[in-house]
Parts: C-alpha cells; sequence; structure tokens
C-alpha cells in the first residue's frame, strides 16, 4: 500500500479519535482541574506526533516528487507547529489569566484549524485512493 496513504490516515486517525474518544472520557471522568492539567501535559505530545509523521510524509512526497502532497504536508507541519509553539501557550495563558472570552477564542482557532487538518486528510485520502 502506498505509504502516503498509510501516514495520511495514522494522522487523520489521532485527529478524529482524540474528540471523539479522548476528550469526552476526559471530561466524564477527571475533574476541571485534573482535566486542565492532563490536556495541558497532553497537547504539546498530540501536535508533536502530528508534525514528526507530516515531515516523515513530506519527506516521502518529496522522494516521490508528489506536488500535491509536498503542499499538503507542509501545510500540516506548519500548523502543527503553530498550535503547538504558539496558539497553546496563548491558550494556556487565557486560561490561567480567566480571561474566558479570550480562551474561548483562542479554543475555537485551534478547533478551526483541527478541522481544516482533517478535511485536509480527507481530501488527500481521496486523491490517493481514486
Amino acid at each position: 500500500m502506498h505509504l502516503l496513504v498509510l501516514i495520511t490516515a495514522a494522522i487523520l486517525s489521532f485527529m478524529i479519535f482524540f474528540p471523539l474518544v479522548v476528550a469526552t472520557s476526559i471530561f466524564n471522568v477527571l475533574s476541571e482541574k485534573q482535566a486542565s492539567t492532563f490536556l495541558r501535559n497532553f497537547f504539546p505530545k498530540y501536535y508533536l506526533y502530528g508534525f514528526f509523521l507530516s515531515i516523515l510524509g513530506l519527506v516521502i512526497a518529496i522522494m516521490k516528487e508528489e506536488i500535491v502532497s509536498i503542499i499538503f504536508f507542509i501545510f500540516m507541519s506548519i500548523t502543527f507547529v503553530v498550535l503547538r509553539q504558539i496558539l497553546t501557550p496563548m491558550i494556556n495563558k487565557a486560561k490561567d489569566e480567566t480571561k474566558e472570552t479570550k480562551f474561548n477564542k483562542l479554543h475555537k482557532v485551534s478547533v478551526f484549524i483541527n478541522f481544516i487538518q482533517i478535511v485536509s486528510c480527507i481530501i488527500l485520502l481521496f486523491i490517493y485512493l481514486k
């Protein structure tokens, strides 16, 4: 099977698994403080995992000279870095400073970026599998 299909499917699967399984479990089992502590520990690793998969996909796409895949994996790797290094610290700071409006806006931006990443994965899989 095409290695880029597997990498894209891996990215898509962990991105769908988190909101459907992990997030719902966290908020049903842990207190708000425990959930916050867990998520602050989890998200940097989540985004780093996505970044490494994206870089792996980018390297393979470059070797195969697949332009659409190169563009996709550049987008994915950049957005994972932005989410991890810029947006997550801003979200945490807004939460710490109890700036709920700012927190909610930043959180919505991160959710929107994740949604665009998921849609991008689906589109790329359709391209690969047609």
